[in-house]
């Protein structure tokens, strides 16, 4: 049986329900709900997730000023001896402190002390205790003298003051991670083609987000590191990750084994395991590595492609009497033994020990026993960030681009046609650059109509837009299944919704325009052949815009459902048995019209799955119609352009660039490569 104590206690839900958790564990609650996880007000920053073990500067370090009872001092000690103070505020940033007035320090020194008029909040340590049996959980100190005082939601935050500072650099390799390409391959693959990733955590209530400032509702609203990650990688690798976060407060590994199926339903490409504060109420390090491997191996036989990061956690309070705390390295070093090509170790466990060398537990706890707070959350998502993102690889495109936003189009009920609608969360992802020049387009990656290939024909080319100063806007349409109207549906309420966010994503609604690849071009040539004005008597302001895209750039696109069509697409959007009229209907090439949008068109001459008579006939439709149109016939690179690269494939690109600048939809400047 193991002990009782509070672990990771909370639960991620849009309110937090207060309850205790039992098996053979007593969970901690917050005191009072939660807020959301995150909010608005919080603005992603790549520098908060820079390593504090790499570089010479550590943002936002968090300490607690504590009084000395007998010299009548306060002081707060940092990780490293400081060469410059750059900023000191409180912790939710909305107060920045003076040097000399509120603090004082020596270059070359750890510490940080408080003249007697200090603004900066301090606490005398009796402060940070409480009588025997006085809160709602004993938390018995270890020296025997009252309890620990518990924070349920930002009561520590609020005591303590975030710093700034330089330092001389340090060496902490044999504690901190780095990356490496062959521990996770498939992960890191996916990533690089900017492909939509879907990572699964599972965990206790650490990972559920406790005590971080966001998940509270308090400024400055960081979200916990499970989002910060997911931001982290997002704006790295310009693409979406999937994230599915199953932890619930309470529980340990012996849990964990109870959750294959929920893991697996999510379709990981990558499984985050953080567990170990619950099971060290007394769970052996053999058993809880036990545990964990068999978790591993339950959810590798219905996921073999799956790989998964093992966290060795933080360290709890030393002093707090519940706490095994000479479990934790034995934990770690189990951990480590199940490494291997696939499995990678986040080693908290290490950092922690060495934060605890330098500074006290009430610097960095989020509830004073065993949750990180903001700066601790911050330390988790920059550890697995290390081992997901190569240190020394350049990414212009981060450089270029704003961290991706994700949004739901239909608010998870997608119109099926006849007023009838399904539970369908169709994600728009929403790729801004650094500088905008108005011009947006939506992005209709292919896949036959069975399934949205959103690396190199969708997050991929929202990098490259923003390049040269487009917003790029991913759609993850719906597959028809013989619905043949859903994906025009989608196809039509993204531009839509471009147009009615125009204003707030800083985008010209005279600029939008789509681009598709393969069964995605069908897509986007439908968008460009079937539209309407908007109903200007909507209830919903979406739906009052025009559905008419400005322009169109269509890549070895199916166009027809005639004899040159792609066979799969058409089956998948029409169905089996399709109507002449219908087949009419979604050949794209016979809907021209003196009101089709211009088009933009490359294919390759040897493109046998979808035959270059594809492009050919559309435009010889558009050139009838005198549409403004161009098609790049390519000499090679059959479908799909030798996998997004070589000469071909930059040459569509280069060329529609400049077409897009000659009708005056980008600045002749941004059509440079």
């Amino acid at each position: 049986m193991l002990k009782q104590m509070p672990p990771a206690c909370c639960r991620w839900f849009p309110f937090i329900t207060l309850a205790l958790f039992t098996l053979g564990i007593l969970c901690l609650p917050t005191v009072t709900p939660a807020a959301e996880p995150a909010s608005q007000q919080w603005q992603f920053s790549s520098e908060l997730l820079e390593p504090i073990w790499q570089g010479d500067t550590v943002r936002g370090e968090s300490v607690l000023f504590i009084r000395d009872l007998k010299t009548g001092q306060t002081t707060a000690s940092l990780l490293f001896p400081a060469q410059k103070v750059l900023k000191i505020t409180n912790s939710a940033g909305d107060i920045t402190y003076e040097a000399g007035r509120d603090y004082l320090w020596k270059p070359g020194s750890r510490v940080i002390r408080l003249p007697s008029d200090s603004r900066i909040v301090w606490k005398f340590p009796t402060q940070l205790r409480r009588p025997a049996n006085s809160q709602r959980h004993k938390l018995t100190h270890r020296d025997g003298h009252g309890e620990i005082f518990f924070g349920g939601r930002l009561e520590y935050h609020d005591m303590q003051t975030c710093i700034t500072y330089t330092h001389e650099p340090v060496d902490w390799k044999e504690i901190t991670p780095a990356f490496d390409a062959k521990a996770l391959p498939r992960t890191i693959q996916k990533l690089r083609k900017h492909d939509t990733t879907s990572i699964v955590l599972l965990g206790d209530s650490i990972s559920t987000g406790c005590n971080a400032s966001g998940w509270a509702g308090g400024a400055p609203f960081q979200p916990a590191f499970p989002e910060l990650l997911q931001e982290n990688l997002q704006h790295h690798y310009q693409n979406r990750i999937q994230l599915t976060n199953l932890s619930v407060g309470g529980k340990d590994t012996r849990w964990a084994l109870t959750q294959v199926d929920e893991v697996v339903k999510a379709d990981p490409d990558l499984v985050i395991i953080a567990f170990g504060m619950n099971d060290s109420a007394g769970r052996s390090a053999e058993e809880y590595k036990a545990n964990t491997k068999a978790l591993m191996e339950q959810i590798r036989k219905q996921q073999p492609r799956a790989e998964f990061i093992l966290i060795a956690p933080m360290l709890g309070n030393r002093d707090w009497i519940r706490l095994n705390h000479e479990l934790f390295p034995q934990y770690r070093d189990a951990l480590a033994e199940l490494t291997k090509p696939g499995v990678a170790l986040a080693d908290m466990t290490s950092l922690w020990t060495e934060f605890f060398k330098q500074k006290k537990d009430w610097d960095l706890t989020g509830n004073g026993v065993n949750h990180p707070n903001d700066f601790g959350h911050r330390v988790y998502a920059q550890v697995l960030s290390t081992l997901l993102i190569p240190a020394d690889e350049t990414n212009s495109a981060a450089k270029t681009s704003l961290p991706p936003e994700v949004f739901s189009l239909w608010d998870g009920k997608a119109p099926i046609g006849d007023d009838q609608f399904e539970e369908a969360d169709v994600k728009l992802t929403l790729h801004r650059p650094v500088k905008p020049n108005g011009a947006v387009i939506v992005i209709c990656p292919g896949g036959g109509y069975q399934r949205v290939v959103t690396g190199g024909e969708g997050h991929g080319i929202s990098a490259w837009l923003n390049q040269h100063g487009i917003t790029g806007v991913v759609l993850e349409y719906r597959m028809p299944h013989g619905r043949s109207f859903v994906p025009l549906s989608d196809a039509q309420r993204a531009i839509r919704t471009v147009r009615a966010n125009a204003k707030a994503w800083g985008i010209d609604p005279a600029k939008v325009g789509i681009m598709g690849f393969s069964a995605g071009g069908h897509l986007a040539s439908t968008a460009a052949t079937h539209f309407d004005a908007g109903n200007a008597d909507a209830k919903d302001p979406i739906e009052r815009q025009s559905s008419r895209p400005d322009f169109a750039i269509l890549v070895y696109p199916v166009v027809t459902m005639g004899e040159t069509t792609h066979g799969g697409s058409k089956k998948n959007l029409l169905g089996p048995e399709p109507t002449p009229e219908m087949i009419e209907l979604f050949s794209n090439e016979k809907q021209v019209t003196d009101q089709t949008s211009p088009i933009f068109l490359a294919h390759a001459i040897d493109d046998k799955p979808v035959p270059i008579k594809n492009s050919q006939d559309l435009y010889a439709a558009l050139q009838e119609k005198q549409i403004p149109s161009k098609l790049l016939e390519l000499p090679n690179g059959g479908h799909g352009l030798n996998g997004y690269k070589g000469p071909s494939w930059d040459a569509w690109q280069k060329q529609s660039l400049e077409w897009l600048a000659d009708l005056k939809f980008i600045p002749q400047q941004d059509a440079k490569e």
